[in-house]
Formats: structure tokens, sequence, C-alpha cells
């Protein structure tokens, strides 16, 4: 092969030298052994079962001899994946119909299908046993293609595969995970779950787990949530209670021995030498379920989506209309959907009522003009200026807290709260605003209400033992009340919550649904019926107290507003502000120090990260630039999206610096107002770091700090001065603790400003409205002509192909309702007889115009009577099996006879 003349230049890398700088790396990375990789052999001279190879010896003949850049072989030799390798600067489609017909070479000799890499050294594409071709993060190792190939060979139809019933029966459960069977089976790779809270997404996707395990389609899977108590329900509730073997979770170390795992996205995005899941190969799982994962802070860039190959499972439960963007750009549209209405429709979950209450120093906040001496002598004792004293609402808890407003509060509450029926108040979460508020709405309790006060208790994380107070108040009677901050919020199963009382605003669409669920269970669920109202749940309450304006209620279910797209991180923000820049008015030495600034990030990307590996061409092309202005689309286009992956630094060292560039701006518009605001900002922040000079990298920096906060610095300020606060003050914040005055406790008078009533309203299914408009059967109920029991099974058998859960059966099972009165119901016909007694009695008609009968033969005629009556509908083959088999019925009719009675019944009209 000739060596290009200019070695340097990226676009000038030969064929050989992409493979010895670039793709044998990435081989080794995953593991690969150098005597398993051959190259340059030849598919047409060489015999693969008997394992002998032709290689290029520097003769071709020509019109015969072809040769393959890398065959991946099996320890015993035999073919397990084909590289089709070209140069750095061409694309590696091109390679597509080479391999091809490379991979067809072998196939005629094998039975098997060989999978295909093309790859340039910087993108990876993979065709594989079914054809189907997709960008990888880079090569599988030898142990995934040998498995991977095992599943192929075994691979059964998910569509014939038995479902396990003992892990989901319920029918719309059921149904989705026959659906997503049937998803999986046409070779889709993603699919998106969307699920409310409380209909049992855990155990759905079990379910698809264990049946895509049996068809032979999976075996490594992982499961990720982001939050701990998600990964500890799915691996205790789900993967041990199901799965006979030992699940690996992640939070304990890397563990590549199992087959089954769990990981917060925390714990597989961190690791002192480069990231958790990097240890994986990208072909390492063939199942990952992301549980809401896929919005993590953690992994805004969906790092591990991209970075692993494998069928992805989304699972979330936020409703459709507030689900985010990029949850739709990665899973697509929702394959399977069971939303909160549909749920309470069919009785799965129940339905809420909610209290929306404003208060005036929860809605207005505290004016000056209204203390009186007494309030104005307790802030100066806590030494506030009460002149200067004037919080929002909106700052209840962050600047003041008020105990008449949390005893208000608190009285509301007892008042009309659902209560069990020995006068205690049903299972309660209240959601408080911090740690701080929950200890203050304890004392309350205890003061107004000191009978109930064991019954309150504060759970929050920072509380030795919290998991203990947290198991008391699933399983045990007391407490009552929960006073949490956060540990609450999701990934906790109390079905007998009644009550919950939301102090807080909550702006996150996800974390209010979360929230919202743990109400939502419904009586079936509910282990302890003395703990509720009148041992009834039929729906819960929720008192949503409005904190400077703010009503979750109003804000996340009257608005029903689009869900929004995840912020940026922090580093991914300096960078896009540097570059913006860039395209203002800038002299020259500005533009050096924001160009200087933009080089350093770049050069500090880790160019074998797989994200940043596929941009390697524009990084060299950036780097070579003669001004980054001339490429700044390159620059937001293709650099911006793979900041993240550069490990950041302290979390207050990147906030800090993200406000202090923010002084770009203002020196450039000249704009005293905004400096001087930042300018008090900095200097309280620099004074509390300043209090730490017993460190050693505080006294040693500390005639910087005292520059930075004399007022002459700010005169005047500059870009150079701009980068001194970044470059000498930002790397010490790591220390800066917010300690500032403490919360001013104020017992200000409050009364209620409004008290709004709000009724959850369950849309109707307007499918199944189409169904019942131009069904027959429906219009002869309507008009009170009744129908027989063909034409009642036949509608039945309509509306279970629409949802599964509406059986005559499973609708008297669950609901505990007559289906014909369901029928009623649905389709708003008033009726006051009972069905069941209305068809008996037409039964009866039958037997009393029928004198002939014995005394055996009527009492064998009672029992059909109660059978039908229940089951709507029998055929001959019933009266063979249970609970007929024990009467010898053809000992008591002839076949005729018999034949006869079943017509007679299931000619019964009913309405």
């Amino acid at each position: 092969m000739r060596v290009e003349s200019n070695q340097n230049d990226i676009k000038f890398i030969n064929e050989f030298r992409t493979r010895k700088q670039y793709i044998d790396p990435a081989l080794k990375k995953v593991g690969w052994l150098t005597k398993y990789i051959k190259e340059e052999v030849n598919p047409i001279k060489s015999n693969f079962k008997n394992k002998n190879f032709v290689y290029f010896d520097g003769n071709i003949e020509k019109n015969v001899d072809r040769f393959i850049d890398y065959i991946l072989l099996d320890e015993d030799n035999t073919p397990l994946a084909i590289i089709e390798a070209k140069r750095y600067s061409k694309t590696p489609d091109i390679g597509r119909i080479q391999a091809r017909t490379y991979a067809k070479d072998i196939e005629e000799q094998l039975t098997f299908k060989i999978p295909v890499f093309l790859t340039n050294g910087e993108k990876w594409v993979f065709i594989d046993e079914y054809g189907i071709e997709r960008k990888i993060s880079g090569p599988f190792s030898q142990t995934d293609l040998k498995r991977r190939r095992d599943l192929y060979e075994n691979r059964k139809d998910p569509r014939t595969v038995k479902l396990s019933t003992h892990i989901v029966d319920r029918p719309r459960s059921v149904q989705i995970v026959r659906k997503l069977s049937e998803h999986f089976a046409e070779c889709h790779k993603t699919a998106l779950i969307e699920m409310a809270t409380g209909t049992g997404k855990t155990r759905v996707a079990v379910t698809i787990i264990d049946l895509l395990i049996r068809a032979n389609m999976v075996r490594n899977v992982l499961f990720i949530a982001d939050r701990v108590a998600l990964i500890r329900q799915a691996k205790d509730n789900g993967f041990k209670k199901y799965f006979n073997e030992p699940v690996a979770d992640l939070r304990d170390g890397f563990n590549p021995n199992s087959r089954l795992y769990v990981s917060t996205v925390q714990t597989l995005m961190q690791g002192k030498k480069g990231r958790m899941f990097e240890k994986f190969s990208p072909g390492f799982f063939d199942l990952i379920v992301f549980d809401e994962a896929h919005r993590s802070i953690y992994d805004k860039n969906n790092l591990l989506y991209q970075y692993f190959d494998s069928i992805k499972i989304g699972l979330t439960a936020t409703p459709r209309e507030r689900e985010t963007q990029s949850t739709v750009d990665l899973f697509g549209s929702a394959t399977a959907e069971y939303s909160y209405d549909e749920a309470v429709r069919d009785g799965v979950l129940v339905p809420y009522s909610a209290h929306i209450i404003s208060t005036k120093v929860l809605g207005e906040g505290i004016q000056k003009d209204n203390l009186d001496k007494f309030l104005k002598d307790i802030l100066r004792r806590q030494e506030v200026d009460p002149d200067n004293f004037e919080p929002t609402g909106a700052q209840f808890d962050r600047i003041f807290m008020d105990d008449n407003t949390n005893a208000l509060i608190i009285k509301i509450f007892m008042e009309s709260c659902y209560k069990s029926d020995e006068g205690k108040p049903a299972k309660t979460i209240f959601f408080c605003a911090s740690r701080h508020h929950a200890s203050h709405m304890k004392e309350m309790f205890g003061e107004l209400f000191p009978k109930f006060s064991d019954e309150v208790q504060v759970i929050t994380s920072d509380m030795a033992r919290c998991e203990d107070e947290v198991e008391r108040f699933k399983k045990q009677s007391n407490p009552r009340i929960a006073l949490s901050v956060g540990m609450l919020d999701t990934g906790v199963d109390i079905p007998e919550v009644c009550n919950l009382v939301f102090v807080k605003p909550v702006y996150s669409s996800i974390r209010f649904w979360q929230m919202l669920g743990r109400g939502t269970r419904n009586l079936e669920s509910c282990k302890h019926k003395d703990w509720l109202p009148e041992n009834k749940k039929n729906d819960f309450l929720i008192f949503d107290f409005m904190i400077g304006g703010h009503s979750n209620i109003e804000y996340h279910e009257l608005e029903r507003s689009k869900g929004s797209i995840v912020p940026n991180d922090v580093l991914t923000t300096i960078f896009n502000n540097r570059v913006a820049l860039l395209e203002k008015d800038l002299t020259p030495i500005e533009k050096q120090i924001i160009s200087k600034k933009i080089s350093a990030t770049i050069n500090n990307l880790d160019e074998d990260f797989f994200l940043v590996r596929e941009k390697r061409s524009v990084i060299a092309e950036i780097k070579n630039s003669a001004d980054l202005k001339d490429n700044i689309g390159s620059l937001i286009d293709d650099i911006s999206p793979i900041i993240i992956t550069q490990f950041g630094s302290n979390s207050k060292v990147s906030s800090f610096i993200l406000r202090a560039e923010k002084l770009f701006d203002y020196v450039l518009e000249r704009n005293k107002e905004k400096i001087e605001e930042k300018r008090r900002e900095f200097t309280f922040m620099i004074k509390v770091v300043l209090e730490k000079d017993n460190l050693q990298a505080v006294s040693e920096k500390k005639s910087q700090l005292i520059t930075a906060i004399k007022p002459e610095f700010w005169e005047d300020l500059t870009f150079e001065d701009v980068e001194f606060l970044v470059n000498e003050v930002a790397p010490l914040m790591k220390y800066f603790e917010p300690t500032g005055q403490p919360i001013v406790d104020i017992p200000v008078v409050d009364e209620i400003l409004s008290w709004t009533e709000f009724q959850k309203e369950i849309k109707e299914d307007e499918e199944l409205n189409r169904l019942l408009e131009r069904n027959e059967a429906v219009k002869k109920l309507k008009e009170g002509k009744g129908i027989n029991s063909l034409e009642l099974i036949k509608l039945e058998r309509e509306l279970s192909a629409l949802k599964p859960e509406i059986t005559i059966q499973s609708i008297q099972k669950s609901q505990n309702i007559d289906f014909l009165q369901f029928l009623r119901d649905i389709i708003h016909i008033k009726r006051e007889d009972n069905p069941r007694a209305m068809i008996e009695k037409r039964f009866d008609d039958f037997i009393t115009s029928n004198q002939q009968y014995n005394s055996k033969q009527l009492e064998f005629l009672m029992l059909l009577k109660m059978v039908f009556a229940e089951r709507k509908h029998i055929e001959m083959r019933d009266l063979g099996g249970p609970p007929f088999e024990e009467e010898n019925p053809l000992d008591l009719f002839t076949y005729d006879e018999l034949k006869g009675i079943v017509e007679k019944c299931n000619s019964i009209k009913m309405c």
C-alpha cells in the first residue's frame, strides 16, 4: 500500500495507518487477542470448514481473488464476523457491497450467517445476521459475538412464547406484553412503554424480559434508573422474585459475570479511570430497560443509550402530552400505552379530588407595612431590619418561616382529610419544602394535636435508619402521617395512602406524576383496609397549597402544556456561551481570550471516547483553522453535543464559572447595573471562602481573593478581570458553603384567601364510544329490546378485542359488578332491576311453563339457572364440566332434551 506524503494531516491517513492507529486499538480495547484476528484472508481459496486460511502473499489471480480486511474468529477458529476497513478520510458505507460479497463467500461454505462491521476507524457500522444495519459505538468482544450467534441460531418467535402469568395477569398488562412481543418479532430495536404509576410498569418490564429470554432473543439484561429506590424495587420485587439466578447490582462494583444487572445512571457514569459503562463492550447487553433514566440529569446526552447496541425499552409514567421531545426522539412514539384515565376507567387506579388553597402569607408574602411592634421586635432579635424585610410568598422556607401558616395548613388538613373509622387521618404524605420545614411541621402537629403526635413522623434521608420508618409507614398503622422531603416521592408503594399534601411547588412534570402516583392505588391493592375511610378507597385527596401563586394541580393537570426540552448541563452551557461571544464585536485581546478558552476545551476532549472519536476529523479541522469564528457552525453542531463527555469539575466551581462569564456580555454592553449585581453576589461568596484561611489552598490564594473584592477591581471591568475571576477565584469556590443569614422565624397571622375544589375528570374512551355507537347489540339494549346470549357473547368479543380486560369473567371478578350492569353503565342506561335477578326470573318462567320435570330434574335446572345467570352463556360441552358433571345430566335428560334446554337458555332476552 502506498504511504501518503502528508503523515500529519488526518485527511491523508491511508488504510494501513487507519488500521494500525485506530482499528487495531479498538479491537484490543474490547479484549481481542491477535491470534483470533486474521487479516487479508482470501475467502475464495480458504477452506473455512477445515479452518485453512489463505492470505494475501503479494500475488493476485485477476477476477478470482479477493481479500477480507479482518476476520474475527472463535477460539476454535470459526469465523464470528468480518470487518471491512476503509481509509480514515472515506465513509465506511462504501464498503457495504464488498463486505456482503465476502460474507456470502464464507456462508457458502458454512451453515450460518456472518455479521459485518464497516469502519474507517472513526465511525463504526454493524450489519447483523438479519441484515439490519445500524451505527454502533465500536466493535464487539469475542464473547459478545459468540453469545449473539447462539441467540440467533436458537431464537424462537416471541409471539409463540407463552406469557408467565404468575408475573403479570392483568388483562391490559398481558395485552401490552403481547404487543411488545409482536413489535420485537418484527426486529425492532426500541420500544417506549407509557404506563401510569401504579399500573405495573415494573412487572410488565420483567414479563417481557422473561419472555425474550425464553425466546432466546436476549441473555444479558440491564435495568437502569436514576433513583436508588427504583433500582431496589426492580431488583427485589422484579428480578429476585421471578428469576432463579443472581442479580448483579453495579452499585457494588463492576461485574462482568452475571446475566441480570441493575444500576443507577449515576453509578454507570462514574469511575476514577473512565466511566464504569466503558468497562463493558458495546455489545455486552442484549436488552436494556431505561426506567425514566433517559431524562436523568446525569445522562442528558444519552451516552448509555448511544454506547450500547441492544434492544432498548423505555419506561415512563409521564402522560403523552407532557413527554419530552428527547424521549420521543430516542424511542419513537409509545409502542404501548396505559394512561391514568384508562386505568381509572378500568378500576385499576382511583381518581383524585383536590383542594387548591391559597393563604395570604403563602400567596402575598410578608409586607413591612403590616408588621406591628411585636413582630418588628421579633425580627430585630434575629438581627433582621424590619424596614427592609419584605419577602414574597415564593420565599417561604427559603427566607422566612411562619408557624402560624404551618398551623393553618395543619388545621385545614385535619378538618378535611380522609380519616379511618377510629378517627385517625388515613395514611398521608406531606411533601414538605425542606427538612427544616418538615421539622417545623412536626412541632406544630405536636402543639395542635398532641393526641396524634406519635402518628406524625419526619422521614428524610439525613435521619439515621430512615428506611426503618419507611417500612413502619408501609406495614404498620403507626405512623399515619409522613412528613417527607424526597424520600417518598417515588419508588415506594403504599396503596393505603389516601391523602397527599403539597406544601412545595413542583415544576417537573415527571416528578409531579410520580408523587401523585403515591395515592392512586385501588382498594384491591390495599392489605390493611381498616386504615381506610369506611374500609373503602374510591379516590384519594390532594391538598395543594399555593406558594407564590403556584398551584401544582393547575400547572400540571389543567394547563397540560407540552413537555419541556431537557436543559443543557453546566459545562455545555459554558461552552455555548463562549462560542456565542465569538459572533460579537470583540477587540483582538478579547477575541484571543475567548478563542483560547474554546481551544482549551477542545484539546481536553478524550478522542478515544466513542462520541469524540466520531468527531476526530471535525476536531482536526477546527484545530488547523486560523480563526475559530470561521467554525461557529461546527462548534455548535458537532462539538457542543460532545462537551458532556468531559468529566466535570466540582459543581460549585462550574456554577461559579457560568455566572462569572456572564460578565463578558455585561462588559460588552457596559451594563453597570448588572456588573454591580454580580459584584455584590461574588463579594459575599469570596468573603465566606476567606473565612476558611486555615485551609492551605485558601491561604495561598488569599491575596487574589482580597483583590477580587476590592471596589477598584470592579471599576472599568475588562475581559482580563473576568479571566482573573475564572482562573484564580473559581477553583476555590469548592470550599464555599452558603451560610448567610438563617431562615427568619416570624409568626404572622395568616388566613385563607381562596379555596377551590377540583374534581379529576376521567376522559371518556373515544375508541370504545365509537364501537358502542355502531354496535347492533348495544342499539337493541338502548331500545329496551334485549339481546340473547349469542349476541351478548359477540359483543363481549368485540369489546375485549379493543380492551382485553372487558370480558364477562374479568369484569365480574375485578369490579364486583354484573356484566350486564357494566354494559348499562357504559352505555348510560338507567334501570333499577337487578340484571341477574331478571335472568333468573325469565329462567323460572321457562321452568314453570314446563310442568313435566321431576324433583331431580328441577334440582339440576336450579343449578343451571345460577350458572347461566353468572356466565350469561351455556354450551353443551359445559354440561360435562364443573359444576355439572357430578349431577350426571345425561342420567336426568336425553341428549336432545339437554340440547333444547341449552338453546332455551341462550335465547333468553337480557337487557
